[in-house]
């Protein structure tokens, strides 16, 4: 259930950026990454599955700044203040 749940929002969270005029900021792309690697910590056929699916939906969403190396290196380190949060909730 708990998988579900998260699936929902994050799919709420994609759909609130793609329908937004603003840009994709390093720090809600840092935050998405996370929401990614936190489902990488269920091994079973449908925890694969969601890891699958929001790694390509973060990749597709990050597609645009992939050339930019300025927002990358903040992407990078917006990354890094929330990586021991992330990996401990």
């Amino acid at each position: 259930m708990k998988l579900y749940k998260f699936l929902f929002f994050n799919c709420l969270f994609l759909f609130v950026i793609s329908c937004s005029n603003k840009e994709l900021t390093p720090n809600e792309a840092a935050l998405q990454t996370c929401n990614c690697l936190k489902l990488a910590k269920d091994t079973s056929d449908e925890g694969v599955k969601a890891f699958t699916d929001c790694n390509s939906q973060t990749k597709e969403m990050m597609a645009p700044y992939r050339e930019n190396p300025q927002w990358m290196s903040e992407w990078k380190d917006e990354l890094l203040k929330i990586m021991k949060d992330c990996m401990t909730e």
